[in-house]
C-alpha cells in the first residue's frame, strides 16, 4: 500500500494552516486578503475531496461512505460555517469577532484533519493502485477552483 493521497491532501493541509497561521485579527483590513486565500484554498480542498476522493472511495469502500465520509462531510459544513463568518467579520473590520468566528472553525477543522490524516485518508489509499491513485489525483488537479461566487459569504 502507497500513501500517494496521504501525502497530497496532507501536503495540501500545511499549507492551508499556514495561511491561517498569518492571520492578524488585530489588523482586520489587512488581513482580509490573507484570511480570503485561506477561505478559496480551504474550499478548493473541500472541492477535490467531495468531488472526487470521497466518491471513489465510496464506490470502491461503501462501507467509508455510511462512517467517516459522512461524518466528513457534516463537518465541511461546520467549518464552512465558521469560516465564512470570521471572512465576514473580517471584512467589516471586526477583529474580534473574526478570531473567535476563526477559533470556533479551528477546534472542529484541527480535529477534523486528524481524523483525515490518521484513518480516512489512509483508507482511501488502501484502496486503489498506485497507478489508480495517481489517476484520481490527476482529476483531482484537472477540478481547479470551485467558483468563488458559488461559496463566497455575504
Amino acid at each position: 500500500m502507497s500513501d500517494i493521497i496521504s501525502q497530497f491532501f496532507e501536503k495540501d493541509h500545511r499549507e492551508i494552516d499556514a495561511l491561517l497561521e498569518a492571520v492578524d485579527y488585530r489588523r482586520p483590513q489587512e488581513s482580509y486578503e490573507t484570511f480570503h486565500e485561506f477561505h478559496m484554498r480551504l474550499e478548493r480542498h473541500i472541492h477535490w475531496e467531495e468531488g472526487v476522493l470521497f466518491p471513489a472511495v465510496a464506490q470502491r469502500a461503501p462501507h467509508l461512505e455510511m462512517g467517516p465520509i459522512r461524518v466528513m462531510l457534516s463537518e465541511h459544513e461546520q467549518i464552512r460555517l465558521h469560516k465564512s463568518a470570521a471572512l465576514r467579520a473580517l471584512k467589516l473590520g471586526e477583529g474580534a469577532g473574526a478570531q473567535y468566528a476563526a477559533r470556533t472553525m479551528l477546534s472542529v477543522l484541527a480535529d477534523h484533519n486528524a481524523k483525515e490524516e490518521r484513518i480516512l485518508y489512509p483508507a482511501c489509499d488502501s484502496c486503489f493502485s498506485d497507478a489508480e491513485a495517481e489517476a484520481l489525483l490527476t482529476k483531482v488537479r484537472a477540478m481547479g477552483p470551485r467558483k468563488a461566487k458559488e461559496r463566497q459569504p455575504g
